[in-house]
């Protein structure tokens, strides 16, 4: 599934900063290693009976008849007729024969009590295994906004923001038993292997990576982030407490004082005077004067309230122009109407109001930006405000 754009890591650490009591340190852009398992399976397709199909079904499972010449009297129909339709359900796998005697077969039986005509057919599926633990991935990985490289290599157009990934290494090898043992749980379905696919085969793994982003804080605990409903990816934060390893890397990465990173990057950035903050929560700020966010080649207003990343460390910018903030949630809350998970007008409220509460600021209405679309001619976004349910 190369090709999708990939989750922003400054809509994670946007996240990251609203979790109540964490204190958000150090941002890590990683390739997770993974296992893209294709899998051959039976399935059993349901179809309508045709009428002498359906007729000739019963009188096997419930008259008892057991041989062509029976059924051809039976029903008066001729016995050429009869004996290509129970070809045809020889064929299917709903009935046996042994000599003349035929029989319902527990698949044909199944299909005559449902009054459903089931066909065996040959289905493939892709199934992901998380490589440090051999665990498979929950269902809601596999939604169509979430990318999944099959080589660790990131396409510039599939980031937004110039992020770097580096690639986790796994030493653990492939074991078929991961998809057995996965087809045995009762609650397969909820990691993408549907109960309808049986006698399982033909396992074809290949390597595949989900982007993904470790957050650490500073008690030393790590949240993850992959676009998985673009908020906390707890299956990938379970794996971080079971797999020590995981720790291991993150602290040996080299540590900088973000005051100095900080100092440094406003010296070479050319957005004029701007003042360090750190805030209660252990987040640093850049106040900016206004005229920082004023066009090339300065910032956009659409990056006031949002991060800027570097060294592994994010720097929230700022201005204390409130009417300036103002502006910056609706500009911002009108962009956020494209992103495919806002479906509704409740989805983009209820992120208006975590993005006005973190700018410090009113959150708008959906009527209130309307206006603001019509007046700086946003309007590719006000047809998607208008798409909204």
């Amino acid at each position: 599934m190369t090709g999708r754009v990939i989750y922003p890591a400054r809509r994670a650490v946007e996240h990251a900063v609203t979790v109540s009591g964490v204190r958000p340190a150090r941002l890590f852009a990683v390739l997770w290693p993974l296992w893209q398992v294709e899998i051959t399976a039976d399935v059993q397709d349901e179809q309508a009976y045709e009428v002498i199909d359906r007729f000739l079904t019963r009188a096997v499972a419930e008259g008892g008849i057991d041989s062509a010449a029976e059924l051809s009297r039976f029903f008066g129909l001729h016995r050429s007729l009869v004996d290509r339709c129970l070809a045809f359900l020889t064929v299917i796998g709903h009935i046996t024969a042994d000599g003349e005697r035929i029989r319902l077969t527990e698949l044909g039986m199944r299909s005559m009590r449902a009054d459903v005509r089931y066909v065996a057919k040959e289905s493939r599926q892709k199934l992901l295994i998380e490589r440090f633990t051999g665990r498979p991935l929950p269902r809601r990985h596999y939604d169509g906004s979430i990318a999944v490289l099959t080589t660790p290599e990131v396409g510039e157009d599939q980031v937004v923001d110039r992020t770097r990934f580096r690639p986790l290494f796994a030493p653990m090898a492939f074991q078929p038993r991961m998809i057995t043992d996965l087809a045995s749980r009762p609650d397969r379905t909820e990691y993408n292997l549907p109960r309808r696919l049986q006698a399982i085969r033909d396992l074809k793994p290949q390597d595949a990576y989900l982007p993904a982003y470790i957050i650490e804080t500073a008690d030393r605990s790590l949240l993850a982030y992959t676009a998985v409903s673009g908020e906390r990816d707890t299956f990938l934060e379970g794996v971080c407490r079971d797999v020590p390893d995981i720790h291991a890397r993150i602290e040996a990465e080299r540590r900088v004082d973000p005051r100095q990173l900080w100092t440094a990057w406003l010296a070479e950035s050319g957005l004029g005077h701007g003042v360090l903050q750190e805030l209660p929560h252990g987040v640093w700020r850049a106040v900016l004067g206004k005229a920082a966010f004023s066009g090339p080649p300065k910032l956009p207003l659409s990056r006031l309230g949002s991060f800027q990343l570097r060294d592994n460390h994010f720097l929230q910018l700022w201005c204390e122009d409130r009417e300036l903030r103002q502006r910056a949630v609706q500009e911002r809350s009108l962009r956020m109407s494209r992103q495919r998970e806002v479906r509704t007008q409740a989805d983009l409220t209820d992120r208006m109001t975590m993005l006005a509460w973190q700018l410090e600021v009113a959150a708008p209405t959906i009527a209130s930006l309307r206006p603001y679309a019509e007046k700086n001619g946003m309007h590719n976004e006000l047809a998607h405000l208008d798409a909204l349910d």
